[in-house]
């Protein structure tokens, strides 16, 4: 894929280089003066993504970083729909946001056994390695099944793609590579370099994230176990409920339990299962209860 970069600064271009080939190599890096972009010149074709310097416009990021973005990224359907998908960046974010898009040039490498198949339901395994670019791959084949079902559209299914999101990174960075989230407060590139770091060795290297998806026109239920050593259940859950004590590394639960229908979490807490059901009224309820007359049922689907 190609980036185009536009800024003045020679210096900008540099890091920015030396990024893509440390964490993204399959996109390829091109230079543009923010006078020949303004005047919507641009002499390289077929341009899948931007990035644009920060200090041009001293654009400013929100929340607790706040302050002048490092750089302001979008891709090319964002560019022609409005501005709304532009997101002002920091230096690690930006780091983060070019891995991502590295992944879609780059081949998923995860193993996937579909145990049942039906107009009715699916329930498929997977097992993923401690590969942090396979992120984005397997929640978007994941948020595939709410689609293909009709579960839900619209603003839930956005809700819960963060939803998801949140318990992947989980059990990716926090699980298999015990990754702490302070790390990513400090605005250095330290979270980002240690993840690189530690999937290229032993013991976090063979670890291993394992995914069990089922999903009907009821509903979807995603469970994700990693091979970490887990964490306090209900210590996290009670900084959830405590404002003064929400640190970023509740922020993640926090966001799953919002955009979530239920939440479950093994004894560990290293398996987390997302519940997210259907839109329809009768679908949410129990499957031996008749919608109409309360009577008590069995459905028998035919797999």
């Amino acid at each position: 894929m190609k980036l185009l970069v536009i800024t003045n600064d020679a210096s900008f271009f540099r890091q920015v280089h030396e990024i893509c080939r440390a964490v993204a190599p399959s996109l390829r890096a091109f230079h543009q003066s923010s006078d020949v972009w303004a005047a919507g010149c641009c002499a390289e074709k077929n341009i899948g993504a931007f990035l644009l310097d920060g200090a041009i416009g001293a654009t400013r990021r929100e929340g607790k970083n706040s302050g002048i973005a490092f750089a302001v990224a979008w891709t090319l359907c964002q560019n022609n729909a409005n501005d709304d998908g532009q997101m002002a960046l920091s230096r690690d974010e930006t780091v983060l946001w070019l891995r991502e898009l590295s992944t879609m040039t780059t081949e998923p490498t995860f193993m996937e056994d579909v145990v049942v198949q039906s107009p009715h339901v699916r329930l498929a395994q997977f097992r993923i390695p401690t590969r942090c670019d396979l992120i984005p791959v397997i929640r978007d084949r994941l948020l595939k099944g709410i689609r293909d079902y009709h579960v839900v559209e619209g603003t839930r299914e956005n809700h819960f793609c963060m939803a998801l999101e949140e318990a992947l990174n989980n059990a990716f960075y926090h699980g298999n590579l015990e990754i702490s989230s302070d790390l990513k407060e400090d605005g250095s590139s330290r979270f980002v370099d240690l993840a690189r770091e530690r999937e290229q060795l032993l013991p976090w290297k063979g670890r291993s994230v394992r995914i069990t998806e089922l999903v009907s026109s009821f509903g979807l239920w995603v469970s994700i176990q990693d091979d970490g050593g887990g964490f306090d259940v209900d210590a996290a859950i009670a900084r959830c409920n405590d404002p003064e004590a929400l640190l970023a590394s509740g922020r993640g639960l926090l966001m799953m339990r919002a955009f979530s229908d239920e939440v479950f979490f093994n004894a560990s807490g290293n398996e987390v299962t997302l519940v997210l059901y259907a839109d329809a009224q009768d679908k949410e309820l129990p499957l031996s209860i008749s919608a109409e007359t309360g009577e008590v049922t069995r459905l028998a689907l035919n797999v």
